[in-house]
């Protein structure tokens, strides 16, 4: 035990738990600190009162997760000694383990120069591996393969550990490629990421003095939002503390958000049983929010049970309530959304900066960066790229501009082997060549020129990119609506075959920013019939200039709840809160899942101080087609006293006016939906038009979801990758046992519960 009086602690504005988690030494301890309890003021104080009671600073190791996290604890630390504390271990985990091995990799056969690839690096590596292996990046696509590796490393495996868990000839395959890949990383001096948390806990384990030589150097060690940690993280503490017991790690079971990720949530709950012996300390007293958004927390994270208990108070004041809107489809959301932040921000009354608008997932973004535009708003997307400036929306447009703009050539070049064809620089210097000696353009050259005088090599990759304009081509001669030919574009060039095959969360979220597209044209087309793609695609470019938004002091945030963890507003708008949002419908089949959505819940309500406004709506568009939402089971499990409710769902939006339809009672957001169309005059044509796809909608609807395993009887037992449309219009695409793909009628096929 350290001896002596509090000393730097009598400079800190501490409360009763916190000052006693603080001043505690006898072993092992657990901060659960619950959001916005001081989580990082406990932290801190517990390392300058640490060094002041002596301890020199290069004795301590504190790991946390982002280097600002760990730059801002280095700053209060030396704010509350008022000295430097140069050659102190703090960082996150990865650079601490560079450190490390930086000195000992010789002992593993790793020069002290090695590389560290970042993610970029592996793909292509990966893609080396695949040529080696030879196997196909359409039957391996190397950002799936690179996810496979990432979850054997993030449980400290090496193949030979992998092999000993394989069960069949999928899995050998699997192992195949990691342990090319390991051996290329190993031939090249290299190590990604991964690897530096999994070598080094290797390197410990299999050179005990080593081990012994950092135990010996650090008298304490220090976890910053330990609920994160993956399992080679917590073997890597275990290593480093479990012989003296000076550990003191800080974090919030409640805000586990990324399981994604390798994290586990275990790690955190079961805790003691790793350290034995370990004093428990929990931090419930909130400054941050109200009580009235705390109390709607609070509610929304009991229905968890996988967690510790905890239950956060505040004494700032009820404040005003929660509230929680259902609105009649998404427009009607972003509308009113946008609406009550222009009241918010109107003579200066809140700075933009003070408000946020949080969502599940990043497609979301799409409709409120519009509405936001279209009102002047300056806004910011926090952690993400707008919307038309991602990747997979870039890809797209370049094929819908090059149907309206054959002479399009850097729209070529960006897409004729997205997806891959076979087609390399060789590929694209080769069809170069032909384009300068006919003077025409790229795709003009392609449409116009046999496959075969562009080298056998490369007949099958053009002839396919070909046929595939060629068969669009046919769509615009024939006065295709746009959505219609996006449609086409999608299934036909195999993009969103692509990202399914990869099976990752990214692509996943790729899949949805190109359904928000296929949305957004959708509604476009129904908004302007009549008018070509060329009109829309002018419109995507004037949307993307966004030069004028760059004051970000006074800009309003957009982000999903995982970038906004961390942070704080004081007005939340938490939008989309419907089933199959949040929770995601990839993780509606999997307990464990659906409490890390309703965690995501929680992150979210927490970051408000002032106000919190949720949200969701009847209907909205997805992949394309109205489909009926129903409210998030989270906000059903929640106590109704807690927030209140308000019923817009029923007031229409006559151009710039709003009003309701008297002759309608309003009907809570609990109660089951009929999905029947409102009384509408014929004075009202635009509400009719609005209104009648609703009609069509079918109640006899085939209950599936992805990542559902089904039989058929022609075709056996598969996997369902992507579903559209609804009701009797509902298809199914199904990865089947054998390799094939089937895109299929869901109420014609007749599946079977597998």
């Amino acid at each position: 035990m350290i001896n002596g009086k509090a000393g730097v602690l009598d400079r800190l504005v501490l409360n009763a738990v916190q000052r006693e988690a603080v001043l505690y030494d006898m072993g092992p301890q657990l901060v659960f600190a619950g959001a916005g309890t001081g989580k990082t003021r406990v932290l801190t104080a517990k390392i300058a009162w640490l060094i002041d009671r002596g301890m020199h600073p290069t004795r301590i190791f504190a790991a946390t997760f982002t280097n600002k996290a760990a730059n801002e604890m280095r700053e209060r630390i030396e704010k509350f000694i008022d000295r430097p504390v140069s050659g102190m271990w703090i960082g996150t985990f990865h650079s601490l383990c560079v450190r490390i091995l930086r000195s000992e990799c010789p002992t593993i056969g790793y020069q002290q120069s090695f590389t560290i690839y970042d993610t970029s690096d592996q793909l292509a590596l990966i893609k080396k591996v695949l040529a080696r292996c030879e196997i196909g990046e359409r039957s391996a696509p190397p950002r799936q393969v690179l996810a496979l590796v990432s979850r054997y490393k993030n449980r400290c495996m090496l193949p030979d550990d992998a092999q000993k868990q394989a069960t069949g000839f999928y899995d050998q395959e699997n192992i195949r490629l990691y342990s090319t890949y390991q051996s290329m990383l190993r031939e090249q001096q290299a190590m990604d990421f991964d690897d530096l948390l999994m070598q080094t806990v290797r390197l410990f384990r299999n050179h005990p003095d080593i081990l012994e030589k950092y135990r010996r150097r650090f008298d304490y060690v220090l976890i910053d939002e330990y609920q994160d940690t993956n399992e080679t993280q917590m073997h890597l503490v275990k290593l480093l503390a479990s012989a003296h017991g000076h550990l003191f790690a800080v974090g919030d079971d409640d805000q586990s958000i990324y399981g994604w990720r390798g994290a586990q949530v275990e790690n955190i709950l079961q805790f003691g049983h790793h350290f034995p012996g370990t004093k428990t300390f929990t931090l419930e007293q909130n400054y941050r929010s109200t009580t009235s958004i705390l109390d709607f927390a609070n509610s929304a994270i009991s229905g968890n049970t996988n967690r510790a208990a905890k239950q956060l108070w505040t004494d700032g004041g009820r404040g005003d309530a929660v509230t929680v809107t259902r609105y009649r489809d998404d427009r009607q959301e972003a509308d009113t959304t946008a609406a009550r932040i222009a009241d918010l921000t109107g003579n200066n009354r809140s700075s933009g900066s003070t408000i946020a608008i949080l969502f599940r997932t990043n497609a979301q973004s799409r409709i409120f960066e519009e509405v936001l535009r279209k009102r002047q708003i300056p806004y910011v997307l926090v952690g993400g790229t707008s919307f038309y400036e991602r990747a997979e929306i870039k890809d797209i447009i370049a094929y819908l501009q090059l149907l309206v703009n054959p002479a399009a050539d850097v729209a070529f070049e960006r897409v004729y082997n997205t997806p891959a064809r076979g087609l390399g620089e060789k590929a694209l210097q080769t069809l170069t060549e032909h384009a300068k000696s006919f003077k025409k353009p790229l795709l003009t050259t392609l449409l116009s020129t046999n496959p075969e005088e562009l080298g056998t090599r490369f007949k099958k990759g053009f002839s396919e990119l070909r046929e595939l304009f060629e068969l669009l081509g046919v769509g615009m001669a024939g006065g295709e609506t746009p959505d219609g030919i996006l449609r086409e574009l999608l299934q036909l060039s195999g993009y969103i075959d692509m990202l399914t095959e990869q099976q990752t969360e990214e692509a996943a979220g790729r899949i949805e920013n190109l359904n928000e597209l296929l949305n957004a044209v959708t509604i476009w087309a129904k908004e302007n019939e009549g008018k070509p793609l060329s009109a829309f695609l002018e419109e995507v470019s004037l949307a993307s200039d966004i030069d004028g938004w760059n004051n970000r002091d006074n800009a309003v945030n957009l982000m999903t709840m995982h970038c906004a963890k961390g942070l704080e507003f004081r007005h939340v708008f938490l939008v989309g809160l419907e089933e199959g949002i949040l929770p995601s419908r990839l993780n509606l089949d999997d307990e464990a899942r659906v409490e890390e959505e309703r965690r995501l819940l929680y992150v979210g309500a927490t970051r408000a101080m002032a106000t919190l406004s949720c949200s969701h709506v009847d209907r909205r568009y997805r992949f394309g087609e109205i489909s009926p939402q129903s409210p998030s089971r989270f906000l059903l499990d929640i106590d109704r006293t807690l927030y209140t409710p308000i019923d817009k769902s029923f007031e229409f939006d006559f151009q710039s006016g709003r009003r309701a339809a008297p002759s309608i009672p309003k009907r809570s957001f609990e109660e089951p939906r009929s999905f029947t169309r409102p009384d509408i005059t014929e004075s009202e044509p635009a509400a009719r038009e609005r209104f009648n796809p609703i009609d069509d909608v079918s109640q006899e609807v085939v209950q599936y979801r992805m990542g559902q395993h089904v039989r058929h009887a022609k075709y056996g037992r598969g996997k369902i990758v992507n579903i559209s449309g609804f009701g009797p219009d509902m298809k199914v695409m199904v990865l089947f046992n054998d390799g094939s793909r089937k895109n299929l009628m869901a109420k014609f096929a007749k599946f079977e519960n597998d």
